[in-house]
């Protein structure tokens, strides 16, 4: 038996973002034990903040399994922190390198 897939989905653009969300909900949704992780950087971070126009798609998403991650270094470029963001979005040193990491770890690339 094939176990379920694993998918990063790369957010760099704020204007990406309701993309992003609608193809993750479709991944959850479409394709049985899916996991999904959304991996946000530079102005892909944005829209993730707290009260976003996304956050209600966004709770749902992560009520449902998907992960949420932000890079540090664009945090700190932008004086944001993890404070700026619902509870539920993780961060990670280097959003490159966690999608690098996961990709050697056999999870699949998606960029919108």
């Amino acid at each position: 038996m094939t176990p379920p897939p694993k998918v990063a989905v790369h957010l760099d653009e704020r204007e990406k973002a309701a993309l992003v969300l609608r193809n993750t909900k479709n991944l959850v949704e479409d394709l049985a034990g899916v996991e999904v992780e959304v991996v946000a950087h530079a102005d892909g971070v944005e829209p993730l903040r707290t009260g976003g126009p996304q956050a209600a798609l966004m709770a749902q998403l992560a009520g449902r399994g998907v992960r949420f991650v932000v890079c540090e270094n664009t945090l700190r470029s932008r004086n944001l922190s993890e404070k700026d963001f619902p509870g539920y979005v993780e961060t990670v040193p280097s959003a490159i390198v966690e999608l690098v990491v996961r990709q050697a770890e056999g999870w699949h690339y998606l960029r919108p």
